[in-house]
């Protein structure tokens, strides 16, 4: 693990950070509700977290690995363009959460309610850092 720390550059250590942070807000509750007397909450391993689990996958998976790898296994391919895609999906899973996701209800008739919680409002900014990140790196070796 030290190696793999090592021979990454210091942008490259920012976006693994941003990528532990949104796997630990995996945890947190993305989702809350309050039906007559029972209420709960959910985490982002439900609907559209599904992406921002991918993304989280695809992202630890790009920075650990060798670039060699890629120049072999997908050579039409770089190595800035996967980390963009791992980027989106982990924006794309918080942002469809909040879009087309549970939404929010309340009824007079019925005691409920639910709707986002601060899980995915944080997961939600910290994957745009992430992928405004990854547009800024690929922007640099472009130049």
């Amino acid at each position: 693990m030290k190696i793999i720390w090592e021979r990454l550059r210091a942008e490259d250590r920012i976006l693994s950070a941003t990528v532990v942070a949104v796997a630990v807000t995996l945890f947190l509750p993305w989702h809350s509700f309050a039906i007559l007397s029972v209420a709960g909450t959910t985490d982002g391993f439900h609907s559209w977290g599904f992406l921002t689990v991918l993304g989280v996958l695809l992202l630890a998976f790009v920075l650990t690995s060798d670039e060699s790898f890629f120049a072999r296994h997908t050579p039409k391919v770089s190595i800035g363009a996967w980390r963009v895609v791992g980027a989106g999906l982990m924006f794309a899973g918080a942002a469809l959460y909040l879009t087309v996701g549970p939404g929010s209800y309340h009824s007079t008739e019925v005691a409920a309610a639910y709707g986002p919680s601060y899980g995915v409002y944080l997961t939600f900014l910290i994957a745009l850092a992430a992928l405004l990140l990854t547009f800024r790196q690929g922007r640099r070796s472009v130049q």
